[in-house]
């Protein structure tokens, strides 16, 4: 082990981009310089809940495909979302036919496609599917399946 002090890393440290360094190395390292990324929350609009109730189901759904886009296939889509400041677009769907139709849709293109189901304790009944998340994945990838749908 050497004593020596790399000339690169102590300008980097006296300048205040060491840390900035560092992200830029991984995002490198991770393959990760394919393009913009996104996640998409899809909500069910006939299901009339309320903006809280949508905020909680959206976290859900975000937090369920962050942790299967964990996997070794997916992780790398992983990192390059969370080092862009992880993109998130909430969406809408008047059916729970869209949902489905969008998460078979998904999965058959290799994006990771979750739809959350409600507990039941407030405002629908248990299992009512709510939320379908999709990415994050290139948001080409995801624009090819959503966007022809309106914003929340």
């Amino acid at each position: 082990m050497s004593d020596e002090v790399d000339p690169v890393e102590q300008m980097l440290k006296r300048t205040g981009c060491l840390e900035l360094h560092h992200k830029v190395q991984l995002f490198a390292a991770t393959g990760c310089g394919g393009g913009p990324m996104k996640m998409v929350l899809v909500v069910r609009s006939d299901l009339g809940l309320k903006k809280g109730k949508i905020a909680s189901q959206c976290a859900h759904a975000a937090v369920l495909c962050c942790m299967r886009a964990g996997d070794a296939a997916g992780a790398s889509k992983r990192d390059a979302w969370l080092w862009q400041g992880q993109p998130k677009i909430v969406l809408r769907v008047d059916s729970r036919e869209e949902l489905h139709l969008l998460a078979e849709r998904a999965e058959a293109g290799g994006i990771v496609a979750e739809i959350v189901r409600d507990a039941g304790r407030t405002q629908v009944a248990s299992g009512t599917e709510t939320v379908l998340g999709l990415g994050p994945d290139r948001s080409e990838a995801i624009d090819s399946l959503v966007g022809h749908l309106k914003l929340l």
